[in-house]
């Protein structure tokens, strides 16, 4: 049997499959995100079910377009009844949820908020390194990258002794390893110690005279709402990230997909929860 058999099976499979369920009917809270789809910049936007934990809509794209053909297939009045929205800081995604879902509230994915106060602090260890220009000190600074951005819970005694030392030693890398430390502490606060903590970081994060900290308070500014939703509701795109490498694992698995339409198809059937028993699979 071809393979474009076999797809063509697939896609009868899931046609009648589709005509029997509605992955959309009864979505409260959603995570919408980004897959690869094949090399180069070609990407599928995909849509998951909190509750459910299923993909619930694909499509080929990541645009304000893709995501409004979510919405068009979703109906308005369904759009209505979501609550919650999970997603990165992509303004594609988040525009259009803001206009098509008044009633939801977007949260900040929080892996994406800590990935840029990481990014940050390691600016601050690159612009000190170049600063230093060579020598020991600068060799130390260049092999603190990992040390720096890593879990404090994961350090060994001796890791956290080297961290506690910049406090004398280098009071600039030590602020900058502080501010992101204490960001990362404001998610597992109840929401209202976690305004006022958010106030005084961005007071200090403003004035700390580090840049690349600067510009992370100004971005976090820009999406307070959405933390805020974040740490209130306790929502994260973990969903879509489990769902983003299982689907990873369907295109390794096929050595790639010609077709994205027949990548979608298999999505579909495995994480969309729509492939018939097999008999083999029972038990």
């Amino acid at each position: 049997m071809s393979w474009r058999a076999v797809n063509g099976i697939c896609e009868r499979v899931l046609a009648e499959a589709m005509g029997r369920v509605d992955l959309l009917e009864g979505l409260i809270a959603i995570a919408i995100d980004e897959v690869k789809a094949k090399k180069g910049q070609r990407y599928l936007t995909v849509v998951s079910d909190h509750f459910g934990g299923r993909v619930v809509w694909v499509a080929e794209g990541r645009s304000k377009a893709v995501v409004g053909d979510f919405f068009d297939a979703l109906g308005a009045e369904r759009a209505a009844g979501l609550e919650i929205v999970t997603a990165d800081g992509a303004d594609w995604i988040r525009t259009v949820v803001a206009d098509r879902a008044p009633n939801a509230e977007i949260c900040l994915d929080t892996f994406h908020v800590i990935s840029w106060a990481t990014k940050a602090v390691d600016e601050v260890r690159r612009q000190l390194w170049r600063r230093l220009g060579g020598g020991a000190q600068a060799k130390t600074v260049k092999g603190m990258r990992w040390l720096l951005i890593r879990n404090w819970a994961n350090l060994s005694r001796d890791q956290k002794r080297a961290i506690r030392d910049l406090e004398t030693d280098n009071r600039r890398l030590f602020r900058a390893w502080q501010l992101k430390e204490e960001l990362i502490d404001i998610f597992s606060m109840p929401i209202i110690a976690a305004r006022r903590a958010l106030d005084d970081w961005l007071h200090y994060a403003s004035r700390s005279r580090l840049p690349p900290f600067v510009r992370l308070a100004r971005t976090i500014r820009r999406y307070r709402d959405s933390i805020e939703a974040t740490i209130e509701w306790s929502f994260t795109n973990g969903i879509a990230e489990s769902n983003n490498s299982v689907i990873g694992r369907i295109r390794r698995n096929a050595n790639g997909f010609h077709n994205p339409k027949a990548f979608i198809t298999m999505i579909l059937l495995d994480r969309g929860g729509l492939a018939p028993d097999l008999p083999w699979t029972k038990p």
